[in-house]
Formats: C-alpha cells, sequence, structure tokens
C-alpha cells in the first residue's frame, strides 16, 4: 500500500486480544506453584506477551512449554505470535506449521500464520490463510479480524474492490471496528472516491478519538479533495496523539 492511497493496519489475534482475567496473575507467585507445568508457562507467555508487552520474555515463556510438552499447540502458536512482534516471521511461520500440524483445525493460528505472510510481504498466501481460517469459524470472535487482515493483504495486490467486500464483512460482524473503517477508507482512496473515505476516516474517529493512523489518513483524503486547512489541522493532530 503506497503512502499516496494511505495507512492500513493488520493485527495479529494473539498480541492484539484483551487478556482475560484468569491469563493475567498478579504475582510472580503465580508462576512458580508447578514450574513444570506446560499449562502455566502458557499462561505466563500469554500474560508477559499481551498484558506487558514483553515479547523476549513471553518467547522463552513458550518455548518453555515447549520444552515440557512439544505436542502443546497453544504454546507453538504463541511461539509464533512473539516472534511476529519481534519481526521474526520467518520463524515464526516455521513454529505455526508445528502449531497446524497438532491442531490443523484453529483459526487463530491461521490468522498468526496470515500475519507472518503479509508482514513478509507474501499477501497472496496470507490471503490463503485468513480465507482458511473465515472457513473454519466464519462468525467467530477471531473472523472480523481475518477478514479485516484480508483486506488489507487484497489492497496491498491492487484488489480494492475485493478488499472492500471483506471491510464490510468485518464492520457486519463488529459495527464498531475503527481499523475495518480506517481500512475501508485507504480502499477507497486507492479507488478515488474521497468523499467515501472521508467519511469511513471519520467513522473510525469517531469510534476511537485517539486513533493518530485515522487522522493521518484524513488528513491526507482532505488534501485530495483540496481541502488544505482542514488537512493540516488533521495532520496536526495525528502527530500531537503519536507524540503523546
Amino acid at each position: 500500500m503506497s503512502e499516496k492511497s494511505g495507512r492500513n493496519e493488520v493485527e495479529d489475534v494473539e498480541s492484539t486480544f484483551a487478556v482475560s482475567a484468569p491469563d493475567m496473575p498478579c504475582d510472580q507467585s503465580f508462576f512458580e506453584t508447578d514450574l513444570m507445568n506446560a499449562d502455566l508457562w502458557v499462561a505466563r507467555g500469554r500474560y508477559l506477551m499481551k498484558a506487558l508487552g514483553r515479547y523476549s520474555d513471553a518467547l522463552d515463556a513458550f518455548e518453555r512449554a515447549i520444552e515440557l510438552d512439544p505436542s502443546h499447540a497453544r504454546a507453538w502458536r504463541g511461539k509464533a505470535a512473539a516472534l511476529n512482534n519481534l519481526d521474526r516471521y520467518s520463524e515464526a511461520l516455521e513454529a505455526c506449521k508445528r502449531a497446524l500440524e497438532l491442531d490443523p483445525f484453529n483459526s487463530r493460528s491461521w490468522i498468526v500464520k496470515g500475519f507472518a505472510h503479509h508482514s513478509l510481504g507474501e499477501y497472496e498466501e496470507a490471503v490463503k490463510s485468513y480465507d482458511r481460517a473465515i472457513e473454519l469459524d466464519p462468525m467467530g470472535q477471531d473472523a472480523r479480524r481475518a477478514w479485516n487482515n484480508r483486506g488489507a493483504a487484497l489492497d496491498n495486490l491492487g484488489r480494492h474492490e475485493d478488499a472492500l467486500r471483506s471491510y464490510d464483512e468485518a464492520i457486519m460482524l463488529e459495527p464498531f471496528d475503527a481499523y475495518a473503517w480506517n481500512n475501508k477508507g485507504v480502499s477507497l482512496v486507492a479507488l478515488k472516491r474521497y468523499d467515501d473515505a472521508l467519511l469511513c476516516f471519520e467513522k473510525a474517529i469517531k469510534i476511537y478519538p485517539g486513533y493518530w493512523t485515522a487522522w493521518m489518513n484524513r488528513g491526507g483524503c482532505l488534501k485530495s479533495l483540496g481541502r488544505h486547512e482542514e488537512a493540516e489541522e488533521s495532520l496536526e493532530m495525528a502527530r500531537r496523539i503519536e507524540l503523546s
């Protein structure tokens, strides 16, 4: 996706999902109750990755779980997600391959795999992975991310009309998905449908006022419409949010 068209966003399902209460132990002693329990090491890895953003430490935890139980599919998926967050995408694909050998019907593992392909610029492979995730769980909690990421991959392939349909599917599943509204706007800019794109960026901002990418894309769209003063205000807002 070129800068001229705007910036779209993809999500790694394991790093962006909110951490539920059972995954959020309050102190280190939780993890010291049974150092030979692979499930606890997976819980530790998820906590470090999703609550604290400590991806290297999370990777260590997932690898410890795998040492204890090499057939632990969630540990392999967690390892892949941690590697994605460390920009080690080729290694993430190898971990995903093992996770899917152990549990080929897990939609989250297919999304994590798609994210790695996407980050490597392998957009066709990314689309295939997202398609498989949607096929496995078309109405589940992960489907919205799969549709959104699928649209972003299609945008990068220049298939903007197809991308729009993917974003609409994501929005149908979650109407208050700021990422999908922003990404839909990016597709519309690529198609030179600037008025429609502006509405999408403004919808994303209404849902999430601190979404600096949407403010930035709104500014670029306003420039294309010749509304330069408003564009500068939007871009300045994006800069302030990014620096805050």
